[in-house]
């Protein structure tokens, strides 16, 4: 039986630092979980806030998946990390968070959830298309996140999408600094420096 396949890449920016943070982990040979988290900026630690809200999820989903629906555990997996981030953030005295992606993959099906601008496109048949919706606003000083996991609750539910997966269809799952200047219908590995740290999941679903 064939199995998921993947890889990652993860960039620093020019500054050499990197606040982007990638887990995945088989669940099985056709189940996969997996978390791209990207650091806010402008707010402390946030190469240490995606690490936080990355593994808090994986915790969550590995403990409850058993028990629990996809949807259901994606849920409580947001909370954890909330909760995770605001424990730090008072231990810590500071304001710290991250956007995240969450894709869970079970057998032919994709559920995912994310909050910010981290995003998720599905290629089938050649043809790329995204699947998430950025959380930001223009701003006077630029764009701005409306949504992220900052340890002070969620505005509205975490929204669960469901994504039925055809034969040979890819999954990317990339940050800001990745979308925002590679060509993602013909990803190829690069040698250029980034401006902003810039990350990519590529996941195949087997033919």
């Amino acid at each position: 039986m064939k199995t998921i396949e993947f890889k990652t890449v993860s960039y620093s920016g020019k500054d050499k630092s990197n606040e982007d943070y990638i887990i995945c982990h088989k669940l099985s040979d056709r189940s996969l979980l997996a978390i791209l988290a990207d650091g806010m900026g402008g707010l402390s630690f946030g190469t240490e806030a995606a690490k936080i809200v990355s593994e808090s999820i994986m915790t969550m989903i590995l403990s409850k998946i058993r028990d629990c629906s996809p949807e259901d555990v994606l849920r409580m997996a947001f909370e954890a990390a909330d909760t995770a981030i605001s424990k730090k953030c008072r231990e810590w005295k500071c304001k710290m968070g991250a956007a995240v992606i969450v894709a869970l993959i079970i057998d032919d099906f994709l559920y995912y959830a994310w909050q910010g601008n981290v995003r998720l496109y599905k290629v089938c048949n050649g043809v790329l298309v995204l699947l998430s919706t950025d959380h930001i606003v223009a701003g006077e000083e630029g764009p701005f996140l409306t949504r992220c996991v900052n340890g002070k609750g969620y505005r509205e539910d975490i929204a669960i999408k469901q994504e039925k997966l055809e034969q040979a269809d890819r999954i990317y799952i990339c940050s800001d600094g990745y979308y925002q200047h590679i060509d993602l219908n013909a990803i190829q590995d690069t040698d250029r420096v980034f401006e902003d740290d810039a990350s990519l999941i590529e996941i195949k679903i087997p033919d």
